[in-house]
């Protein structure tokens, strides 16, 4: 019996290793986007959305983190970082686009203090 236990546990042991894809093209990160309301949120997590090869995209209002799972194969981590830009709203190596950003609704222009209730 002592032999089957041990037996069982190096059958499991030897196929979870196999079970792990050692580099996988998807990737996870997290970074912080400019933004203050549901409004901000909604349009943060479209644009990396909507951008080939994003999987996920989830932004928390209070800690301004933006969580995203994607296929590094097809999009990198500033590919993403430069759509959420163009839609108006600032990630840490790409600023936003000025153009976009003067777009935003008075109460998301989170650079100039606003401080929506959405």
């Amino acid at each position: 019996m002592k032999n089957l236990i041990i037996l069982a546990i190096a059958v499991f042991s030897f196929t979870a290793s196999f079970a792990q894809k050692k580099d996988s093209p998807i990737k996870e990160c997290t970074f912080k986007v400019g933004g203050v309301c549901g409004d901000c949120e909604k349009r943060i997590e479209s644009a990396a959305l909507r951008t080939k090869g994003v999987k996920l995209a989830d932004w928390d209002r209070k800690s301004k983190d933006l969580k995203v799972v994607y296929n590094s194969k097809k999009v990198s981590e500033e590919e993403i970082q430069k759509s959420i830009a163009m839609s108006g709203h600032e990630t840490p190596i790409v600023p936003s686009d000025s153009v976009s950003y003067s777009k935003l609704p008075a109460c998301c222009r989170y650079k100039d203090g606003a401080k929506c209730k959405h």
